[in-house]
C-alpha cells in the first residue's frame, strides 16, 4: 500500500467516526445549563491589558 492510500484509508476511518451514523439520537428535551452562585448586579467589569512583545526597531542600515 502506497503513502498515499494509507492517508486516505485512515482519513476516511477519521470522518466516519465523526459522522452520524454511528452517534447517538438527540435527547427528547434539553436542559438549559445553570450557573452555579448568585448574580452580582454591582460588579465591576475591567478589560485586561495585555502585554504583547514589541516589535524590534527596523535598522536603517542595509548591507547588500
Amino acid at each position: 500500500m502506497g503513502i498515499r492510500k494509507g492517508l486516505l484509508k485512515r482519513a476516511k476511518k477519521i470522518a466516519d467516526r465523526f459522522s452520524g451514523e454511528f452517534s447517538k439520537p438527540a435527547p427528547e428535551e434539553t436542559v438549559p445549563y445553570e450557573r452555579p452562585g448568585t448574580p452580582d448586579e454591582n460588579a465591576e467589569v475591567v478589560m485586561a491589558r495585555l502585554n504583547r512583545p514589541k516589535r524590534a526597531p527596523r535598522s536603517e542600515d542595509k548591507s547588500d
